[in-house]
């Protein structure tokens, strides 16, 4: 039997780096934006609440005014 030697080319193939340069600010953003999130919504719950308060103690001084009129 003959084999044939067949001269085949490695192909070269650039390599791909891994090492891909992100902007600093995506990275700053896709840190802080969570973070900011959670900052507005803990102040939005902390306004609501004294929003709250402040609606309750009005009503019980009201409630207080009413009591002398209520029992005359």
């Amino acid at each position: 039997m003959m084999y044939l030697q067949l001269a085949v080319q490695a192909q070269v193939l650039p390599r791909k780096q891994n090492d891909i340069a992100i902007n600093p600010l995506t990275g700053y953003l896709f840190i802080s934006l969570p973070l900011i999130v959670l900052l507005v919504i803990t102040g939005y719950r902390k306004c609501q609440a004294q929003i709250v308060r402040q609606r309750i103690a009005k009503l019980e001084k009201l409630w207080l005014l009413n009591i002398p009129e209520k029992t005359s």
